[in-house]
């Protein structure tokens, strides 16, 4: 596994937090320590994640709000621009589906599966399970699907229009990366929101593999290599220079090409509504 977990199990569903749900997280944004819950309630039953009160209207970024009735992406018809997801629909299509990703102002707005036959089942199968050529995103089996390793990968085709990352590489626009700070990926009975701090092209593939991220030193030095790759037109969010192994990442990773490149946008989680994401990490 990529992370030890510490304190116990607290939910029940599918792909559920973990740790001591204290609301706390270990080194979280601008080097406090301490991280409120964030983005919204999780519902927590009913097998559906709602974002609740002023926060259901999440900005897009490009003039639509959350509850503007747009066209659904999952299996069900779902999409977090409508303010809940519906996993229990969406896990009576396909039980491999455990989260949902939303990133505001690019179209990526879909369902996430991890496939306990083979790492890169999804890349040439649909969220249906359905053999495509469009795939679907996905995590790989080395990272735990109720988010608390320090780095998880999600996976997805960016290689032309219409693929479900290529939406990514607005992120190569300063002036977007700017002004689009925050994407979400919803649990089951949470909702976690993560501020993106990098976008740029990794030379190299295999991240997962690449680090031990079972220990303080490999997580150290994935963080390093971060600041330290030279990609002209890269991008960087001040105020992010003291992150740690402590912190939490979600690296949206896009189709590895013929140079070994892919284009990844890396987030720090900041928000846990329901307070459970929580790890120890060896030395």
């Amino acid at each position: 596994m990529a992370c030890v977990l510490a304190g116990a199990v607290i939910v029940t569903l599918a792909a559920a937090g973990c740790g001591s749900g204290d609301g706390k997280l270990e080194g979280g944004a601008g080097g406090t320590g301490e991280m409120e819950a964030g983005a919204g309630e999780a519902a927590g039953q009913g097998g559906e994640t709602e974002v609740g009160g002023q926060e259901a209207a999440v900005d897009t970024g490009d003039g639509e709000n959350a509850g503007g009735g747009s066209q659904g992406t999952g299996l069900a018809n779902e999409s977090a621009a409508d303010d809940h997801v519906d996993f229990e629909a969406l896990q009576k299509e396909n039980p491999d589906v455990f989260a949902w990703l939303y990133v505001p102002g690019t179209g990526i707005d879909a369902p996430v599966l991890q496939s306990p036959i083979s790492d890169d089942y999804y890349k040439s199968h649909g969220q249906d399970g359905k053999e495509g050529d469009e795939g679907a995103l996905y995590t790989e089996m080395p990272n735990m699907m109720n988010m608390c390793d320090f780095n998880t990968i999600i996976h997805g085709k960016d290689d032309k229009d219409g693929d479900l990352f290529a939406g990514l590489h607005k992120f190569e626009d300063p002036d977007f990366f700017e002004k689009n700070e925050e994407f979400y990926i919803y649990l089951p009975d949470n909702v976690l929101t993560y501020e993106v701090f990098a976008a740029y092209y990794d030379d190299g593939s295999d991240i997962l593999r690449r680090f031990d991220f079972t220990t303080y030193a490999g997580c150290e030095a994935h963080l390093e290599q971060i600041y330290a790759a030279r990609e002209m037109g890269k991008q960087l969010r001040d105020g992010w220079n003291d992150l740690t192994p402590y912190h939490f990442l979600v690296t949206l990773d896009g189709s590895v090409r013929e140079d070994g490149k892919q284009y990844v946008v890396i987030g720090a989680l900041i928000g846990d509504a329901a307070g459970v994401i929580d790890r120890m990490i060896l030395d």
